[in-house]
Order: structure tokens, then C-alpha cells, then sequence
């Protein structure tokens, strides 16, 4: 339902492109990525390096392992190594849960110290200290939305120490916050036995990098982000509001009392001189508009003109055959009988195009109500086991309560009587007619009339709803039918957003009409 306006279908897009847009430098961004495989070659490369350059040392028989550790340390305490303060040389021991191996370096615990500095602490060593405080970052969250791609992508599952006896072992592990470690575990082999294993490792910090590289970047793409939402928002004003505006103006409820002056009074101010489509539009509807009041009150016009003028000289031949047929007798009594049944149909027919035509007027101008639909059907229904006791017809019901319903409560009368009266004059004798009101759970309301007539073909039932057509299976015609009833039925249950088939009655073989609002 939302996604239906113009404006949310917009705003929606704007809302996709900057969901895309975002996600695409977050999957794109790589340099982090290729910083720590460049650490990764440069561990390989080094854990290569010190391997044969300590190799030598394990091969002499004449050192023993404390003198293999001096030579060693000495080995690796040139300052001109890098790496080896992340460096651990380690005995290797046929005990898997051995946590005494001797070790031969340990370049965090090195034993060659630095020159101790002195430094003179200020006689007020806090003065000058602000405590920050932490404000909202949006690229911290930012940074933290993207770390959480960034493992899935560079974080490998810790290691087994033991199979470092054959091959080496390679991890990157995410232990503390955006701190990542990398080691790789070497063997240290002399002719083919494993003798000790070498550990070397380096970190990366990722929070620094990235904020370091990308914050400006951030910055750019967070202004163009909201650059596109607010031109694609004032975009989608200048479209979609005019053209409610416009839908509120047409779906304004008319008045049957001034309806040719509220017609007329569709301007709206700002919009003729607009040089965009919404103008072009809205020329275009009022236009429209102007036209839809010539023809509404020429067809009013004329439905009256010709009801007045044609009822009239009927209603003088109805009374001269009226007249005719007292004092007539024999064939030109019948003669007087059959032009009086005639003028009869004539008058009826003359009626109900006059009344199409003011149905047309209630749809458009008469201001809808609610009303209790069951209590409506519930009347008629009585009116109808009364007035056909005497046919053959027997009426039965099944009138769900208290049903409501907004729309214009003589009109839909008008229609459960029609289709009624249709039913009540093919049901026969004996028969039946059945009418059922009842609602579903998608609140859903469905009206049945079904009969135990002949029903209807179904070649013939797309031209059932059809003015002037007044046919039945078998050729049947209603006396004094002008054909317009079920199509005024149809025009008026429409107008209310509902829908109006036939079929046919499973239970009583005849007709069946539904309606479904």
C-alpha cells in the first residue's frame, strides 16, 4: 500500500541507491586488506630468512643447547634485523601439553636492554589535562559496521602448534578490538627431525588505518549522500504533491445543489502558468473538466426534456384506450387492450431512462451514508414473502446482522428489489428464490439471489448486464420489461466499488447474481 504513491516510490529509490551506494565502497574498499597480506609475505619471507640463517647453529654437534641459545641471541641481536622483537625460537618436544620447552630467544624478553632515560616530571604534572569527553562519531559506527565485513573476509581459524612439526602453520586472529594478529609457526628441521620451531608474528591495527585513509573519503560520500536525498526529496514534492492536489480537487464530494458552479470552480492558483508536465497535466484535466460539464448538463437536459414531452401524449393514449376498451366489444376491444399494454411498456420504458439518468446524477452529486445494510435487506425481504404469497414463489433468506455499508441507501435498495423482482418473475410456479447477505473474514461483503428458473445461457450472460436486453434461456421475456434494470444495477453497485456477475445456482438450477463489495 505504501509503495503505491508516487512520492514513496521516489523516496524509496533515493533509499536503494544510497543502500547500494554505501554498500559499494564497504565491499570495495580493499587497502586493508592488501596491507595485511603484504604483512603476511613479509612474515613468510622473514620466518624463510631466519630459518637458514639459525639452521647452521642446530647442525653443530660440538654446542650444546645453552651455548646454541648464546649464539643465537647473539645472531639475532643485530640491530639491523627487523622483526626479531616479534620473534620466538622455542625447543620443539614430543609432548603435546610440554609447557617447559626451553627457549632459545624471545625477542619480547630480550636480554639486551635499552639506555635507560630520565626524564624531570613538571611540578604540576596534571596541569594543562582536559578530560575528552566521547562524543557521537558516525564514523566510528561507520568503522564498526565495516569491521564486521572485514573479518568475515581476513580472520582465519587459530592454528594447530602440533602440525607445525611437518609444515608451517599461518593465523590471523582478531583477540582485542581492531588489533589483528598475525604469526606463522616454522619448523626448524636438521636432517629431517624436527629440532625446534620458530614463531614469528606482527599486528595491524585497523581502526587507524581506515579512519587515517577513509575519513575524508567518508565525508565526500556522506555529502553526496544527503545532496541526493534532499534534491530527490524536493524532486518528489514538486511531483507528487501537485498531483494530490490535483486527486483531492477531483475527488472533491459534489453538492447536487451547486454542482455546475463547483464543476466549474476546478482552478487552482499557480498551476496554469506551470511550464512543467504538472501544468501540461493539469490544462489538459481542466479541460477535460469543461467538457464533462457541457455533456453532464446536456444528457440531464435532455433525459428530462424527453420524459416530459413523451410522457405526456402516452398518458393520453392510455386513457383513450382505457376509455376505448369500456365502450368497445369484441376484436376492437382486444384492439384497444393490446395498444394499452404497449403504451404501458412504452411509459415504463420512458420511466426508467429517465431514471438512468438520475441515477447518474445521485452517483456523481448525492452524498453517501452509512446505513445497516442486513436491517435494509431484512425490510425487503418481509415486503416481498407478503406480496408473493399468492404466486407460487416461496422466498427464503440467510441475512447475516448487523452488516454496514457507506454508500446511498435508496439506490442499493433499489438494486436487491430489482434483482428480486427478476428472480420472483423467472422462478416460476412453484418456485423459488433465496437471498443471502453474509461477510467473510477479509471483510468481504457478498449479496446472492439465486432462483429455480431457467436460467441463463452462457453465450447469453455477457449480455444480460446490456440495455434493452431482457431475454432468458428458452426465450422467456419478462412482461413490460424495458431491458434497463439489471444494467442500472450494475451502473450502481459499481459506482459503489463493488462487482456484479451471474452464474448459475447450484442449489436451486436456476440464475444466480452476486454481488461482491
Amino acid at each position: 500500500m505504501f509503495l503505491r504513491g508516487i512520492l514513496s516510490k521516489i523516496l524509496s529509490l533515493l533509499l536503494i541507491f544510497n543502500i547500494a551506494l554505501w554498500a559499494f565502497i564497504f565491499m570495495t574498499e580493499d587497502a586493508s586488506i592488501v596491507e595485511i597480506r603484504h604483512k603476511k609475505d613479509q612474515l613468510y619471507e622473514r620466518s624463510n630468512f631466519y630459518v637458514k640463517l639459525i639452521e647452521p647453529i642446530f647442525t653443530r654437534q660440538d654446542l650444546s643447547q645453552f651455548r646454541q641459545k648464546i649464539a643465537i641471541e647473539a645472531l639475532l641481536s643485530d640491530q639491523r634485523l627487523a622483526g626479531t622483537d616479534r620473534l620466538v625460537i622455542t625447543e620443539f618436544t614430543a609432548q603435546a601439553d610440554d609447557q617447559h620447552s626451553f627457549s632459545y630467544f624471545d625477542g619480547k624478553n630480550s636480554r639486551v636492554m635499552a639506555p635507560i632515560q630520565v626524564q624531570v616530571l613538571p611540578n604540576n604534572s596534571l596541569e594543562g589535562f582536559t578530560h575528552k569527553t566521547h562524543d557521537f562519531d558516525p564514523f566510528e559506527k561507520l568503522f564498526i559496521f565495516y569491521k564486521s565485513f572485514f573479518d568475515l573476509k581476513i580472520v582465519t581459524d587459530p592454528y594447530v602448534p602440533r602440525t607445525a612439526t611437518f609444515t608451517r602453520q599461518f593465523q590471523l586472529l582478531n583477540p582485542i578490538t581492531d588489533r589483528y594478529e598475525l604469526s606463522y609457526l616454522v619448523p626448524i628441521k636438521v636432517d629431517g627431525v624436527t629440532l625446534a620451531i620458530l614463531n614469528i608474528s606482527d599486528s595491524y591495527h585497523l581502526r587507524e588505518a581506515y579512519l587515517g585513509r577513509n575519513r575524508s573519503r567518508l565525508g565526500v560520500l556522506a555529502g553526496l549522500s544527503l545532496i541526493t536525498i534532499i534534491f530527490g526529496i524536493l524532486l518528489a514534492v514538486s511531483i507528487a504533491m501537485p498531483i494530490r492536489q490535483l486527486s483531492k480537487r477531483l475527488n472533491h464530494r459534489l453538492d447536487a445543489d451547486t454542482l455546475v458552479d463547483q464543476l466549474e470552480g476546478f482552478e487552482i492558483k499557480g498551476f496554469e502558468n506551470r511550464k512543467d508536465e504538472v501544468g501540461l497535466l493539469y490544462r489538459n484535466l481542466s479541460s477535460l473538466y469543461q467538457q464533462i460539464i457541457s455533456l453532464f448538463i446536456d444528457k440531464e437536459r435532455f433525459a428530462a426534456d424527453v420524459s416530459h414531452e413523451l410522457k405526456n401524449p402516452i398518458a393520453a393514449i392510455i386513457a383513450n384506450t382505457e376509455n376505448g376498451i369500456s365502450h368497445a366489444q369484441g376484436p376492437e376491444a382486444d384492439i384497444f387492450v393490446a395498444i394499452q399494454k404497449q403504451a404501458v411498456r412504452m411509459n415504463k420504458l420512458i420511466s426508467e431512462i429517465s431514471e438512468a439518468a438520475i441515477v447518474d446524477h445521485e452517483l456523481v452529486a448525492s452524498r453517501r451514508e452509512r446505513f445497516d445494510l442486513s436491517a435494509t435487506i431484512h425490510d425487503l425481504i418481509n415486503f416481498f414473502e407478503t406480496s408473493t404469497q399468492n404466486t407460487g414463489v416461496r422466498l427464503t433468506s440467510e441475512i447475516q446482522a448487523n452488516i454496514t455499508v457507506t454508500g446511498l441507501p435508496d439506490r442499493v435498495a433499489r438494486v436487491i428489489i430489482n434483482l428480486i423482482e427478476n428472480a420472483v418473475s423467472f422462478a416460476g410456479s412453484p418456485g423459488q428464490v433465496h437471498v443471502k447477505l453474509s461477510k467473510n473474514w477479509r471483510k468481504v461483503l457478498i449479496i446472492s439471489v439465486e432462483d429455480t428458473g431457467p436460467g441463463v445461457l452462457d453465450s447469453d450472460r455477457s449480455k444480460v448486464f446490456d440495455r434493452f436486453y431482457s431475454s432468458r434461456e428458452g426465450g422467456s421475456v419478462r412482461e413490460n420489461s424495458s431491458g434497463l434494470g439489471l444494467y442500472i444495477c450494475k451502473q450502481v453497485i459499481e459506482a459503489h466499488g463493488g462487482k456484479l456477475t451471474i452464474g448459475e445456482s447450484k442449489n436451486l438450477g436456476g440464475a444466480l447474481f452476486t454481488i461482491i463489495m
